[in-house]
């Protein structure tokens, strides 16, 4: 057999090969130990959707946690969620909402928000929060029924989403 690999040349191979498979390892191990964190990060806060009403210094805080949403558009029906970080430090917070068909784009709409697809989806600005980040919504006459997605981002990052029933309002409904 005539071979141009040698004892010498096949060693030379062989801790190529291991320093290859050593550095992916290595690679791959930091990836690792970078994700980590991230699942980490998001036991520094709490959070609840629902239905919401005035908190101390104005804020709106949920009351009632639900995913079932009558459309009522008395202005004293409010939705909406609450992140709070429980070191009470400030972060950086903003969300979307995917509506189930379009809405109505109105100027204040627009203003408020980046309103995309035709008015399918809404993004709020990102604004820094101490403690509490809350947002109320409340219902127009033309707003959609069914599947709202609501998803929420802290400092950049994905940190939740939440899928909720907006179902008619029935004004015989008793609290």
């Amino acid at each position: 057999m005539n071979s141009k690999l040698t004892l010498p040349r096949l060693s030379v191979l062989a801790r190529l090969c291991v320093g290859a498979v050593f550095m992916v390892s290595l690679l791959a191990g930091s990836a690792a130990l970078e994700a980590k964190p991230k699942k980490k990060w998001k036991s520094d806060y709490t959070s609840k959707f629902g239905v919401m009403s005035p908190g101390p210094g104005g804020k709106f805080r949920v009351y009632a946690e639900t995913t079932y949403i009558y459309r009522n558009v008395d202005q004293e029906y409010v939705h909406g969620f609450e992140v709070a970080r429980k070191d009470q430090q400030r972060f950086m917070g903003y969300f979307e909402i995917r509506f189930p068909e379009p809405i109505t784009v109105t100027p204040e709409l627009e203003k408020a928000y980046t309103v995309m697809e035709g008015g399918k989806f809404i993004r709020s600005t990102a604004d820094i929060h101490w403690e509490v980040y809350s947002s109320p919504f409340w219902f127009s006459e033309d707003d959609p029924l069914g599947t709202y997605e609501l998803t929420i981002y802290i400092d950049g990052e994905h940190y939740r989403t939440i899928k909720y029933e907006v179902v008619p309002f029935e004004s015989g409904l008793t609290f």
